[in-house]
């Protein structure tokens, strides 16, 4: 598979921190940036000093007319109102442009604008977090090896793996018909592991005694990596996969106490672990009939 050399022009939506890791990764990798638009003109000009381009702007209508590859990287919500600005343009050579987004949650159509004018769009997603307060460089270590969900039309996927490919990720390709679901995914494996790590902290407010969520790092990252060393089923420790209904009823009376508002997410977790075993097969009927009727 070969890159065809006179498609190294990109062009960045989007100075954000997504943004700027994908544009200094693609610099390093052989991809030369020629022009750099932000919302804010000061964004856009720190992000074109890193990658070394001397076209940048506020402006969507600046975007370099030797454009060959359209990187977006903005808010979601602001993605079609920016392909049907970008789509106004005169200066753009669409038919010989590719263009994708950067966003887990929607799919290629939102580039429907360009597409209209002859752009070969698609959506490329990298799985990897981006925290706002997480240094820049840092960001760039922890992108080696990462996956991106790829959604797109057969002839987008060839230039999508060339991309992927150079700047030393992997490439999966996600149906347009699922990419909806594979966010949720993402959001199940990112966000939420951070909120019950929240939901930790919280509770260990009532605990005292200078237990601080630091102590439980080695149980966390243990749990994890057994998930994909061995699978969830496998993993799975804790009192429901032991049909311990005694301990369960207590953890339920002893919120009752501390913090009720975490009984339906408690209970609704418990469900979750509770299928999980029944799965495995690691539970008697009778075990499993009980502590199902407790959380019900």
């Amino acid at each position: 598979m070969h890159f065809p050399s006179h498609k190294r022009n990109v062009s960045v939506i989007g100075a954000g921190k997504v943004g700027s890791t994908i544009a200094i990764l693609l610099r390093r990798n052989g991809y030369k940036i020629i022009s750099v638009i932000s919302q804010r003109k000061t964004s856009a000009k720190k992000l074109s000093k890193l990658v070394r381009c001397t076209q940048y702007s506020k402006n969507l209508s600046e975007i370099h007319p030797s454009t060959d590859i359209l990187v977006l990287a903005v808010p979601e919500d602001n993605l079609l109102t920016v392909a049907r600005e970008i789509a106004k343009a005169k200066q753009i050579n669409f038919k010989h442009l590719y263009a994708f987004h950067t966003s887990g949650a929607l799919s290629s159509k939102v580039l429907r604008p360009l597409e209209r004018k002859g752009t070969v769009v698609f959506s490329l997603h990298p799985i990897q977090t981006f925290p706002k307060k997480m240094n820049l460089s840092d960001q760039i270590q922890r992108m080696k090896n990462v996956c991106y969900g790829f959604e797109g039309p057969t002839k987008a996927y060839r230039i999508a793996s060339e991309i992927v490919k150079r700047i030393r990720g992997h490439i999966v390709r996600i149906s347009i018909e699922r990419k909806i679901l594979y966010h949720i995914v993402c959001v199940f494996a990112s966000n939420f592991s951070i909120v019950l790590l929240g939901v930790v902290n919280k509770l260990l407010k009532h605990i005292g005694g200078g237990l601080r969520i630091e102590h439980l790092q080695p149980l966390v990252v243990s749990s994890i990596s057994n998930s994909f060393r061995l699978n969830p089923e496998k993993a799975l420790t804790g009192p429901i996969i032991r049909g311990s209904f005694v301990t369960v009823r207590n953890h339920l009376k002893q919120l009752t106490k501390t913090n009720k508002s975490l009984i339906p997410l408690y209970k609704q977790l418990s469900l979750q672990a509770l299928s999980i075993a029944e799965h495995g097969k690691y539970l008697k009927s009778n075990q499993r009939k009980k502590i199902n009727q407790l959380l019900n």
